[in-house]
C-alpha cells in the first residue's frame, strides 16, 4: 500500500511511520522544508515538498496514494495558549488545509482518508463513558477539529472512505510534551489538572498509531471512533502514579488555579471525560498494548 501522511514527523507521526514502513508500506510525507525531508528520509520515508495551502503540489504529492493521513497540527505552547492569534496556523491546517487535501484526494482517486480529531471535544461527561454520540462542547480552538471532521465526511460522501478517530491526549516516547509532565513531576507538581475525580483520557502514541493503521487498512472501517486506553484515570489516580514514578510527592494544583492559568479557551483540559474505545476495538479487533496510564508512566519513568 502506499500511504501519503501529513505531520510524518510530530508526536503521533513518528511511529506510525515506523509502524507503516516495519509493515512494508510505501510511505510519502508531506516536507515543509529541507531539514523536514532530511528528517523523513532518515526515516525511509520518501519527502514531497508541498504545502496544504498550495492546491497543485498538493494534487501531485498525493497521486497514486491508496490511502492518505492527515496528521498536521500546530499547536501552540502552553505559555501562549491562551492567546487565539496563537492558534490561526492550527486553524489553518484543520480547516483550509483539510479541505485542500480532501479535494486533492478526491481528484487523484485515493481509497481512503483518516484523520486523528481530539476526543476532549466531548463535554464534560463526569464518571459516565463517552464516545461518538455524546454531546460536545468544544473551546473555539477547538472548533477547528470539527471543521476537519465534516471535510472527511464530505470525502465519504464523494465515494471515498473516510475514517475521523477521536483521539484521546497522546503520551509516550515520542512526545515532548510527555517529558514535560515528568520533568513537572520530578518538581513535585502534577501536569494533569482539574478535579481529583475527573477522568483523563490518554492513550500511548504507538498505540495511536496502530489505531490509524488499523482504519487505513480496514475495508470495514468507516465514520467516526472514538481512541483512547482501556481505562482512564482519574486525576488523583494519575498524580499518585507521578509520585510513584518520580519518586516523591506530587501536589495537584487547586482547580480553580488552574481555571484562571488556563483561561476559557484551554478550560477543556479540566473537564472529565471517560472516553471509551469499545466501538473502534469492535470493528477492527485492535486493542492498546498499554492499558492505563499507569503501566505508560511506570514505563518511561523507567527510561
Amino acid at each position: 500500500m502506499i500511504v501519503f501522511v501529513t505531520g510524518a514527523t510530530g508526536a503521533l507521526g513518528t511511529p506510525t511511520v515506523a509502524l507503516l514502513r516495519g509493515e512494508g508500506h510505501t510511505v510519502r510525507a508531506l516536507a515543509r522544508n529541507a531539514e523536514s525531508a532530511q528528517t523523513l528520509r532518515a526515516a525511509g520515508v520518501d519527502p514531497v515538498p508541498a504545502s496544504l495551502t498550495d492546491r497543485a503540489a498538493l494534487r501531485a504529492a498525493v497521486d497514486g496514494a491508496d490511502a492518505v493521513l492527515h496528521l498536521a497540527t500546530r499547536i501552540a505552547p502552553l505559555a501562549a495558549a491562551r492567546r487565539r492569534a496563537a492558534w490561526r496556523e492550527n486553524d489553518r491546517i484543520r480547516v483550509g488545509g483539510s479541505r485542500n487535501l480532501v479535494d486533492a484526494a478526491l481528484a487523484a482517486g485515493v481509497g481512503v482518508l483518516v484523520y486523528p480529531s481530539f476526543a476532549p471535544v466531548y463535554a464534560d461527561g463526569g464518571d459516565r463513558w463517552l464516545e461518538v454520540g455524546a454531546p460536545v462542547a468544544p473551546t473555539d480552538i477547538l472548533e477547528s477539529t470539527l471543521v476537519a471532521e465534516e471535510e472527511v465526511a464530505r470525502f465519504t460522501a464523494a465515494g471515498g472512505r473516510g475514517v475521523v478517530l477521536r483521539t484521546a491526549g497522546i503520551y509516550g516516547p515520542h512526545s515532548a510534551a510527555t517529558r514535560d509532565v515528568l520533568a513537572l513531576a520530578r518538581r513535585g507538581v502534577s501536569g494533569f489538572v482539574g478535579p481529583a475525580d475527573a477522568y483523563q483520557p490518554l492513550v500511548w502514541d504507538e498505540d495511536a498509531a496502530a489505531a490509524l493503521r488499523a482504519a487505513a487498512v480496514n475495508p470495514d472501517v468507516r465514520g467516526t471512533f472514538d481512541v483512547a486506553d482501556d481505562e482512564p484515570l482519574t486525576r488523583a489516580r494519575l498524580a499518585t502514579v507521578l509520585a510513584e514514578v518520580v519518586g516523591r510527592p506530587v501536589r495537584r494544583p487547586p482547580t480553580w488555579l488552574a481555571r484562571a492559568a488556563l483561561g476559557r479557551r484551554m478550560g477543556f483540559l479540566l473537564r472529565s471525560q471517560r472516553v471509551s474505545n469499545r466501538r473502534f476495538a469492535a470493528v477492527t479487533g485492535w486493542a492498546p498494548g498499554v492499558r492505563r496510564a499507569a503501566d505508560g508512566l511506570r514505563t518511561l519513568g523507567g527510561t
